[in-house]
């Protein structure tokens, strides 16, 4: 019973909607990654050389202090 329900079932059009959701999702953050302005992209793009946590949404950075101890070391 249940073979032949699945036998039954007609899967191609799954492929063809899995690239039309996939290609408007690549074009849909290609036009939005084109359409940032500079100084958005100049701060995603400092994120991993900072050493402040810093939102890319927030020009303001947040400084988390670090603290000033060394690892144990055995003496």
């Amino acid at each position: 019973m249940l073979k032949d329900v699945v036998s039954w079932l007609n899967y191609a059009w799954f492929d063809e909607v899995a690239l039309v959701i996939f290609a408007s999702c690549f074009v849909a953050i290609v036009v939005w990654s084109l359409t940032l302005r500079k100084e958005t992209v100049d701060r995603f793009g400092s994120i991993p050389l900072t050493d402040e946590v810093v939102d890319p949404r927030d020009p303001k950075p947040i400084t988390i202090p670090r603290s000033n101890t060394t690892p144990n070391t055995p003496s």
